[in-house]
């Protein structure tokens, strides 16, 4: 089987079981395929952020900015940034578990430092040979980091989708139909999608965070698939 010049995949969030289960996938396939996968994966700014789309789309718009010291607060325990609705979910913090403690000032400098790395690797990728991900199916979203007041957050439609999608291009000066989006996401959680090219259902599955292995493998191997001759 000939592979192709192969493609990047990167997560656009919008939580961290998308990040973790590329992770996971593409250690796999490697182990299978030698290192010779056609897919690889790259870290990225939005990994391990709680970042729905439309937060995205701000930080993207805005040529993903910097933040302040004065942009962030403490919100349900963890670093938040307002302006464009985002949790730093596992940054400026020591300790792990229930250990782990939320420190800004202490870890102010090298978290904007590693931010800044981010962002360059981001506006370096090639959007031609590049895949971006976005899932919402995290179970914890609304158990965990979201009051019911704001399950709007993680549910997916068109618009919003089409925003992202519009922010891509205008990010990397593309087309829309120049870079592709896969979204993940389950039938309670998106409306209108469903015949929506580049988009894949999954099952409810009862993990907190990490997600259904085996949806997730097969979604990988169809992707794997589309780019193999």
């Amino acid at each position: 089987m000939a592979h192709n010049n192969g493609k990047v995949l990167i997560s656009l969030g919008m939580s961290c079981q998308t990040a973790h289960q590329l992770r996971r996938l593409a250690a796999l396939d490697s182990e299978l395929n030698n290192n010779e996968s056609a897919l690889k994966v790259q870290s990225g700014i939005f990994d391990w952020l709680i970042c729905p789309p439309l937060s995205v789309v701000s930080l993207l718009n805005n040529n993903i900015p910097d933040f302040t010291r004065q942009d962030l607060i403490i919100q349900n325990n963890r670093p938040y940034w307002p302006d464009h609705r985002l949790y730093f979910w596992h940054n400026f913090t020591d300790g792990k578990g229930r250990a782990r403690q939320v420190h800004i000032d202490k870890n102010f400098e090298d978290e904007l430092t590693r931010w800044r790395y981010l962002r360059d690797k981001f506006q370096a990728l090639n959007p031609a040979n590049t895949i971006f991900v976005i899932s919402n199916i995290q179970n914890n979203l609304e158990t965990e980091v979201y009051e019911p007041s704001e399950h709007d957050q993680f549910q997916f439609t068109p618009a919003v989708i089409e925003q992202l999608e519009h922010s891509l291009a205008a990010f990397f000066g593309t087309t829309i139909g120049q870079n592709n989006l896969q979204v993940v996401t389950r039938h309670d959680r998106s409306k209108g999608l469903i015949s929506r090219e580049n988009t894949t259902l999954f099952p409810i599955d009862q993990n907190e965070w990490k997600g259904p292995k085996q949806p997730w493998s097969f979604w990988w191997q169809k992707l794997h698939e589309s780019f193999t001759d």
